[in-house]
C-alpha cells in the first residue's frame, strides 16, 4: 500500500488518541460488557447489546488508527519555503466571491479537519493549492461548487 503524507502534529494526534482508547476506553468499555454480560445472554437484555455496541465501535476505531498509523510517513520540512505551496505550509487565501479570508494548512488526508483549518492535499482545494505562489488565483472545482480564490501569504511553521 501506498505510504500516505502526514505531518509530526497530525501523527502525535493520532498516536496520543489511539494510547487514549487503549488504556482507558477499551479497559472501561470491557468492564461494562462484563458487568453487563452478568445479567444473562438475553434478548431482552439490553445493557449487554448497548455494550457490545460500544465495544464493536471502539474496537473498530482503534482498528482504524492503527491502519492510518501504519500507512503514515512524517513528513518534515517543506522543499518550497515561503516561495511555493507546499505540504506543512500555512496558506492565507481570499475568496474573491465573497472578499471572506482565510488561513489553511496543507496536511495529510488523514489528519485533515477543515473546521480547524487542516486540508489535505488530496482534496480539490489542496490539489489546487500546490506549487502555487503569493498572488497567483486558483478555481477549485469542488462538490460544492466553483469557487475562486487568491493566495494573499504563505506561512511555514
Amino acid at each position: 500500500m501506498k505510504k500516505r503524507p502526514i505531518t509530526r502534529n497530525g501523527y502525535e494526534r493520532l498516536r496520543a488518541e489511539l494510547a487514549f482508547l487503549c488504556r482507558f476506553v477499551r479497559p472501561r468499555v470491557i468492564e461494562d460488557l462484563s458487568h453487563a454480560r452478568s445479567f444473562g445472554y438475553k434478548a431482552s437484555n439490553l445493557q449487554y447489546f448497548a455494550a457490545r455496541e460500544r465495544q464493536a465501535l471502539v474496537e473498530g476505531r482503534i482498528e482504524d488508527l492503527r491502519r492510518k498509523l501504519s500507512l503514515s510517513e512524517i513528513v518534515v520540512g517543506q522543499q518550497f519555503g515561503t516561495i511555493a505551496v507546499g505540504f506543512g505550509a500555512h496558506v492565507q487565501v481570499e475568496n474573491l466571491d465573497t472578499g471572506c479570508s482565510s488561513i489553511y494548512q496543507i496536511v495529510g488526508p488523514y489528519e485533515s479537519d477543515a473546521l480547524s483549518g487542516r486540508i489535505s492535499i488530496e482534496s480539490p482545494m489542496g490539489r489546487s493549492l500546490l506549487g502555487r505562489r503569493v498572488g497567483e488565483e486558483i478555481t477549485v472545482y469542488a462538490p460544492g461548487g466553483v469557487r475562486s480564490y487568491r493566495i494573499l501569504a504563505i506561512f511555514v511553521s
